[in-house]
């Protein structure tokens, strides 16, 4: 009797493999600990704001007290009335919106991966596309393509035009082969401020984002989830606009095709706690049709009932938000006076966890050397690519014991670009720092 074969989406799966997961097996297996394990691997790579995990501690066992018959039960998958209430108000006393946020607007997933789903699987048939500008969040591609079979077409850009309006010319040629192709773009995904630039999108450069997603009938999905982790506001660089504050957004676009996506994961330092939630108050079908998804996404209701109750405390909330901006700000400050010393190339970032930055060649000849990969009369020709920056990558990791993303995991259209995450405890930030200057 034959064995009944997987689905082709199943079989196409189990050749899959997300770059950006890679090294999670090696850090579990090795993770640093000061006192049990401080040799180590030191997650310097994932995105989680480790600068406020104490307070977080602290308050959470302050307010989780006992477990009540009302956890035992269903909980709302699209998000409990008290949850969303407090998430919109969130939205009404941060980001500034033209309009005041309505609990009703609000669908809360189990994580924005959840959420990214849902909408890819709303907005787009299986073999639409959706286009993304490089540098990109790794694990986008999963998110879209895995079971909602939308097609992530990531849009190669020059590093210096990642923040300019003449990257919209590369949109529009995009856009033009997947036609000849016979293809059809079905949505504009963009992340402000930027993963992994760690930079707002310019108000001029979102607008025209905007009016080439009009021209072009595409639902424009942004994602603002480090929406209130920008640590510099500062009068010399761009600031952070939500686009619910937009007064004139529909002079640009259609705003039924406009959608924000925010959650505890980064701003919060929740990342364990799997909430994320979609926006949109200007297109009603949509939230029903993610509302009508929502119980795939379901949360414990333990988790919202405690979650609700943490965001209800605005003082507390605000004082987390100002503390971890704070901090940010000075761990970036060590992770740039370090890369700086190092005559190490980095993009200037306002926001975020991390910092996007490119090792120096010597540091791809030595590790080539050591490992034998290269001989010594041969360092000089030696220059970064593909398949070199994996290699030291892999031995960083393994060997050198400081885990940080290769820029293959953001689609990155140069070799040798890294991610730093400088969002960690600051002892640990110091020693990563330390154990990359001696294979430097």
């Amino acid at each position: 009797m034959a064995t009944p074969e997987l689905s082709t989406g199943a079989q196409a799966t189990l050749h899959k493999d997300v770059l950006l997961f890679k090294a999670f097996g090696w850090i579990t297996e090795n993770p640093y600990n000061e006192k049990t394990n401080p040799e180590g691997i030191i997650n310097a790579g994932v995105a989680a704001n480790g600068t406020i995990k104490q307070m977080l501690v602290d308050k959470l066992n302050s307010i989780s007290g006992s477990f009540e018959e009302s956890d035992l039960e269903y909980n709302s998958p699209n998000g409990s009335p008290e949850l969303r209430s407090e998430i919109a108000d969130i939205f009404n006393r941060h980001f500034s919106p033209s309009k005041p946020v309505d609990s009703g607007d609000i669908v809360v997933t189990n994580g924005c991966t959840s959420a990214i789903e849902m909408l890819a699987f709303a907005t787009c048939d299986p073999g639409d596309h959706i286009l993304i500008p490089t540098p990109c969040y790794g694990a986008l591609d999963n998110d879209m393509t895995l079971r909602a079979r939308a097609v992530a077409t990531t849009v190669k850009l020059p590093l210096e035009e990642a923040m300019s309006v003449s990257q919209i010319s590369y949109f529009e040629r995009a856009i033009t082969d997947i036609e000849n192709g016979g293809g059809r773009a079905k949505v504009l995904f963009l992340m402000s401020p930027h993963n992994p630039l760690g930079v707002s999108y310019p108000r001029d450069v979102l607008r025209r984002f905007f009016e080439f997603g009009r021209r072009h009938s595409l639902f424009v999905v942004v994602d603002e989830i480090y929406a209130l982790s920008i640590f510099d506001h500062s009068d010399t660089v761009t600031p952070f606009e939500s686009v619910l504050s937009w007064h004139d957004l529909d002079s640009y676009v259609d705003p039924s095709s406009v959608v924000v996506l925010h959650g505890l994961s980064k701003d919060f330092g929740l990342n364990g706690f799997r909430m994320g939630w979609v926006l949109s108050p200007w297109n009603k079908d949509l939230l029903r049709v993610i509302n009508s998804y929502s119980p795939f996404g379901y949360r414990p209701a333990y988790t919202d009932r405690l979650i609700a109750k943490l965001l209800a405390d605005h003082k507390f909330v605000d004082s987390m938000l100002e503390t971890s901006q704070q901090r940010l700000a000075d761990n970036y400050h060590s992770a740039i006076e370090f890369l700086a010393s190092h005559d190490m190339r980095y993009i200037p970032c306002t926001a975020g966890h991390f910092v996007w930055f490119q090792m120096p060649t010597k540091m791809c000849a030595n590790t080539l050397v050591k490992l034998g990969k290269v001989a010594q009369n041969e360092v000089a020709g030696t220059t970064w690519t593909r398949e070199n920056e994996l290699v030291v990558w892999e031995n960083m990791v393994r060997k050198d014991h400081v885990y940080m993303p290769t820029g293959q995991a953001f689609f990155s259209t140069e070799p040798g670009w890294f991610r730093l995450t400088f969002a960690i405890d600051k002892d640990q930030l110091a020693l990563a720092l330390k154990r990359l200057s001696s294979i430097l």
